[in-house]
């Protein structure tokens, strides 16, 4: 019996030891991003090289190939439009007014994907919420990720937008539709620029002009952005410019919006 026993044992140890072959496929997909030599990736990176699905990133790739392409006829024709109406100097509000709406469309995006649903949630879940949760955990990863993967899923939202928005050209000469028109095409270009100035905000050596861009607060600085990746991690959602932050800071916003949905039933998840 104790024969049995010590032979049984045995074998439980063996297939302990040994990696099944499934698990031998999982190690061999993550693919480990490692200086040489390093024994474990720096502080704030996973290792792990970001990746898509087939489909995914079929997505990606094609809308960031559209995206461009349909900006720059909503820009020249909203321009042409308000030009022939004698109201180009709306295009100069134009400019800022996006940058604010585009730091708060951007801040109110983070904000929910920090807070609700969950890595799980059908569509959203791998392609939105993932990310952002990863994130607070290797918040320096973004810095390996390629431009694609960075602006990909913006750039799938803002592609259907852009082409509600030429058509709303085509069919109307009004100026304040030029005008609106113009102003959601700089809005989507801002908050598609939004990750590139994220992932600058984490760059441990960012360029000269990055640095300049940063100090005169045209884009996200990463002192600024610090704040969000401090527990508890409730504050300062907006990462365009981070403009917003501060009044949105100082009235509760999110923290209303919150009480709101919950008032109505909807909970929020467990924030990382």
């Amino acid at each position: 019996m104790s024969a049995l026993l010590e032979e049984a044992v045995a074998l439980e140890n063996e297939r302990i030891s040994s990696p099944s072959q499934v698990q031998t496929d999982q190690l061999a997909e993550a693919i480990v991003l490692v200086p040489h030599g390093s024994a474990s990736p720096p502080p704030g990176y996973s290792g792990l090289a970001d990746h898509s699905t087939p489909a995914h990133a079929f997505l990606e790739h094609s809308n960031s190939i559209l995206f461009p392409v349909l900006l720059v006829p909503n820009v020249y024709f909203s321009f042409d439009r308000l030009y022939e109406l004698e109201l180009l100097w709306l295009a100069i509000l134009a400019i800022p007014l996006a940058l604010v709406l585009g730091d708060f469309v951007g801040g109110l995006v983070h904000w929910a994907a920090d807070t609700y649903f969950s890595e799980d949630t059908p569509v959203v879940g791998p392609a939105l919420i993932k990310p952002f949760r990863e994130h607070h955990l290797f918040p320096r990863d973004i810095c390996t990720h390629t431009l694609v993967s960075i602006v990909g899923n913006v750039c799938i939202l803002a592609v259907p937008l852009l082409a509600v928005c030429l058509y709303l050209l085509w069919v109307s000469q009004h100026g304040l539709l030029a005008f609106a028109t113009l102003s959601t095409t700089l809005m989507t270009a801002a908050t598609v620029a939004t990750n590139i100035f994220h992932k600058w905000a984490h760059q441990e050596k960012p360029s000269a002009g990055v640095r300049w861009l940063q100090r005169m607060r045209l884009v996200l600085e990463p002192g600024h952005h610090q704040i969000h990746h401090t527990e508890p991690f409730e504050k300062h959602y907006c990462i365009t410019n981070g403009w917003l932050n501060p009044l949105l800071n100082k009235i509760g916003f999110f923290r209303k919006l919150e009480a709101m949905l919950r008032f109505l039933g909807i909970e929020t998840a467990t924030r990382h």
